[in-house]
């Protein structure tokens, strides 16, 4: 992990554990609200990600990025978060942010959960929001009435047991050392997901798409076209539905699910870190 950044943690009204990277020296020109992925955490975006919370806090930007619960260091049985409940820690961690950084512009970033994650806190409210940004989103569209219920009963019953899903670590990046650094990573949760975040996501994503049409906030929306764990399509169609005058959304031939540190890392990072820049 990163040493030689100025970091802090505080804790939200539930308990959840939420990281604060600040610039050492110059004035902060913006605050950058990042939520990360299932199964990692906050502090991996210091060191893997290209190193993403490093350039942002070089460039003047202030981080705060929460981890979920069971994640990283809040608390919970590991990798079982309700996601209807991150959205509202979400929803307080940006008011916290706003509330400590008076006057300075706020940009979202959620990567995969953690952008399913920042849409339904962009949809519940979109107000002091100079700009979303999400890579690989798990935008997931909503299962036919039947599918739901049978999910729900089975939820009820056993919340913490995994959907069965055999792990695709090829699929996150075409990186080899990155791959390398997950199985090392004793901080990585490296099971399937569970009956609750996965009936709790298709919550919120339902919410979103319910609400998407309405979506005027700037947005950036980069997906990777041979990512094996959200659909690029579903991002696709987001981005087509929602009524902002701004919004891009750029897609990664071969691109696999964690773009920051896939082959085209580089072009990945130098965009989102223009994007920033034009809109604060």
């Amino acid at each position: 992990m990163a040493t030689n950044l100025n970091h802090a943690t505080i804790k939200l009204s539930p308990g959840t554990v939420t990281h604060i990277w600040k610039p050492p020296n110059s004035p902060c020109r913006a605050v950058i609200v990042l939520q990360h992925g299932y199964a990692e955490y906050a502090e991996r975006y210091t060191t893997s990600h290209h190193n993403i919370i490093v350039h942002l806090v070089e460039a003047g930007y202030i981080v705060y990025a929460m981890d979920f619960w069971g994640h990283g260091q809040s608390p919970g049985t590991r990798g079982i978060v309700h996601v209807g409940t991150a959205v509202r820690d979400h929803q307080e961690l940006r008011k916290v942010a706003r509330e400590q950084n008076p006057g300075l512009p706020i940009i979202l970033y959620g990567h995969s959960l953690g952008g399913l994650t920042t849409a339904g806190s962009t949809v519940a409210d979109q107000s002091d929001i100079k700009g979303v940004i999400m890579t690989g989103p798990a935008l997931a569209e909503p299962l036919p009435l039947g599918g739901r219920r049978l999910l729900g009963l089975a939820t009820a019953l056993m919340p913490k047991v995994s959907i069965p899903k055999k792990a695709d670590v090829e699929g996150l990046t075409r990186d080899q050392r990155e791959i390398e650094k997950y199985w090392e990573d004793p901080l990585f949760h490296k099971e399937p997901i569970s009956l609750l975040l996965g009936a709790t996501a298709l919550d919120v994503a339902q919410t979103v798409w319910a609400g998407f049409e309405a979506w005027k906030v700037p947005t950036l929306l980069l997906h990777g076209d041979a990512d094996t764990y959200c659909d690029w399509k579903a991002s696709k169609k987001f981005m087509e539905g929602i009524t902002s005058t701004d919004k891009t959304f750029g897609i990664y031939e071969e691109g696999r699910h964690e773009l920051l540190h896939d082959l085209e890392g580089d072009a990945v990072l130098q965009r989102m870190m223009d994007w920033i820049a034009s809109h604060i």
